[in-house]
């Protein structure tokens, strides 16, 4: 299969889950584009290049899936003001960062991300159902949380919305449909940070990076209006059943190199 197609398949269904599911889409297209190639007689991509890759689609996803979040008024702004900001400054540090760590250092970062978020989107529902505007949380905890999962989901090239979904609902006590909207705005913020740096480090491959956004632009929004039709409790097992699968094989690869 040609790597243009292979990109564009992957971002298409990366961007699809994005907005169904709330996650960013790299948590799926990472593993993808490192073991697709393989399986489909496609030339491989190389770790660096791939998490440029998913921090495009992740820009994408989150603008896209956000917006049509939005209408839903399932976004707090107040946590987006909070966490954006800070999220995206030390994701510009860690995408600069990751230009000198090694490709099984990268590998492992994501590998203990996607199985901490998938454990922890297991656990029961936490949080009231209130309106958005009503919302309190811990403003300096909220602030901590996205310096921590900005700075390493920049290192790896994906927002982390995954974890941010677990860190809004199980920490900060935040409903599911809000922290699903809200976390797309979130992690745009880190996204957008994350690309600067991943671009003047030479990790983001610019036609790939068209293909993929090309597929986020048709696919995210599909995704958001379905995820108006599925209950929360079956979104967050199947985002937990994705997040895990992902964390395992990247794992392996992490600790044996293969």
């Amino acid at each position: 299969m040609p790597t243009e197609l292979l990109v564009g398949v992957g971002g298409a269904f990366a961007s699809f889950l994005s907005g169904l599911l709330g996650v960013g889409g790299g948590i799926i297209l990472t593993p993808y584009l490192l073991y697709g190639p393989a399986l489909l007689g496609s030339p491989a991509l190389p770790v660096k290049i791939v998490t440029g890759l998913t921090i495009v689609q992740a820009i994408s996803g989150s603008v896209i899936g956000s917006f049509r979040h939005h209408r839903y008024g399932n976004v707090s702004y107040r946590l987006v003001r909070v966490m954006g900001p800070t999220g995206a400054a030390s994701a510009l540090a860690g995408a600069f960062l990751s230009a000198y760590a090694p490709d099984r250092l990268l590998v492992g970062i994501f590998a203990v991300f996607a199985l901490v978020a998938a454990i922890a989107l297991l656990l029961p529902q936490r949080g009231p159902a209130q309106p958005v505007d009503d919302l309190h949380v811990n403003v300096p905890l909220a602030m901590g949380i996205s310096v921590v999962i900005g700075f390493f989901g920049g290192m790896v090239g994906i927002a982390a919305i995954a974890f941010i979904i677990a860190a809004l609902i199980y920490v900060l006590r935040v409903p599911t449909r809000v922290a699903i909207g809200s976390s797309l705005a979130i992690g745009m913020f880190a996204a957008f940070a994350a690309l600067i740096g991943k671009a003047a480090t030479a990790q983001v491959d610019p036609p790939l990076a068209l293909i993929v956004l090309g597929a986020a632009i048709v696919a995210s929004p599909i995704g958001a209006a379905l995820s108006q039709r599925t209950r929360p409790g079956l979104l967050m097992r199947l985002l937990a059943v994705v997040v895990f699968l992902s964390g395992i094989r990247m794992a392996w690869q992490a600790v044996t190199g293969i």
